[in-house]
């Protein structure tokens, strides 16, 4: 096939990163180790290739101490370990009943992890991991959420097992959780520390600022892994925005790219709007939780650029998957679009473009 070309892709955030990515990543590659997350030694290799070290950097530079930064790093590469052996394309996958099964397990074990009640099962026991140190370094309400989040992410992969060919607004509902969606945004203010209350958290406004990071980066990050898919497994599962809206509507691959770039840079306007609503009345809490939201965004976005494991159709080296796709700070004012998928729309309800909620 044709190699893809990616247009621009804006974002007028900062860039930041934690200052000791590389004790980050030596640290992640032990604890892979640890609790043997790759089936053999040339999955080792390529997880040991991803950079979940400078990936957590990126997303959590102001991460309160090199303790907590690592327990991000490790999950990042637990993340993405269960997302080549159970999700999508992984061998699991193919195991409906199996893969559920197994998930459930992972999750009691971040519930209630005093007993190491499923000792066979890695994942679950990695993850129990991450658990434990989340309680030693932070508060029992910081280890709630991530517990709570967790159990949304493990959720939407069932979805995905039973649901392979999802409507457009099925496949926006699943993309929002998959891959961690929520999970990584949420450790933002964990990473930091930040003692923002509950009902703080449940205000419409921040829900909605939280969603569309965690899309605004699933979605990104199909559009640079479309063109390693598109050789791979062109009429495979289709949870990739751009593939689902290609075969939807029968326009070119590079037509499909460019409304779904569309979409995200209506959704990139909206928080963008939005987030500076906010910000003009915020308390410090709310204030630093947003900035973990900016983080998250920019720095998930610079990563998903530069890494190989998109730019090359092996996820190595040698042949490109795709061309472009720069990131570019200066962000255009026209993005005011709405995107008019249900299972998301309801961002726009505090668009502060609107005197009062659209109805």
């Amino acid at each position: 096939m044709t190699t893809l070309t990616l247009t621009n892709i804006n974002c007028p955030l900062p860039y930041k990163i934690y200052p000791e990515s590389e004790k980050l990543e030596e640290g992640v590659i032990s604890w892979m180790d640890k609790w043997h997350l790759y089936s053999d030694e040339k999955h080792r290799q390529r997880l040991a290739s991803v950079g979940c070290g400078r990936l957590a950097a990126l997303m959590y530079p102001d991460a309160a101490s090199a303790d907590i930064a690592q327990i991000f790093a490790d999950y990042t590469l637990w993340a993405f370990s269960f997302d080549d052996e159970y999700c999508d394309e992984g061998a699991m996958s193919e195991n409906p009943a199996r893969s559920i099964t197994a998930m459930l397990q992972m999750q009691r074990s971040i519930e209630s992890p005093e007993v190491p009640a499923y000792p066979e099962n890695n994942f679950a026991m990695a993850l129990r991991d991450i658990r434990l140190r989340l309680d030693k370094y932070t508060t029992p309400l910081h280890t709630s959420r991530f517990v709570n989040t967790q159990r949304g992410y493990f959720m939407v992969e069932v979805g995905k097992l039973v649901n392979p060919q999802p409507t457009l607004n099925d496949c926006a509902l699943l993309r929002l959780s998959s891959g961690g969606g929520m999970v990584f945004p949420t450790f933002g203010h964990i990473s930091t520390l930040v003692n923002i209350s509950q009902s703080d958290m449940e205000d419409r406004r921040l829900c909605a600022l939280t969603e569309m990071a965690a899309m605004m980066i699933v979605w990104e990050s199909d559009f640079f892994s479309y063109g390693k898919e598109l050789a791979r497994d062109p009429e495979g599962r289709q949870h990739n925005i751009v593939s689902l809206i290609q075969q939807r509507t029968g326009i070119t691959h590079n037509q499909a790219l460019a409304e779904a770039f569309s979409m995200r840079d209506n959704i990139a306007g909206l928080y963008m709007r939005l987030r500076d609503s906010v910000l003009a009345k915020a308390s410090p809490e709310v204030e630093a939780y947003i900035q973990s939201l900016d983080c998250y965004w920019r720095g998930g976005l610079e990563w998903i650029i530069e890494n190989p494991r998109y730019r090359y159709l092996n996820g190595v080296d040698g042949p490109l998957a795709y061309y472009g796709g720069t990131l570019t700070e200066n962000f255009p004012d026209s993005c005011r679009g709405i995107v008019d998928i249900p299972s998301i729309s309801w961002w726009w309800h505090y668009d502060p473009l609107h005197s009062a909620p659209i109805d």
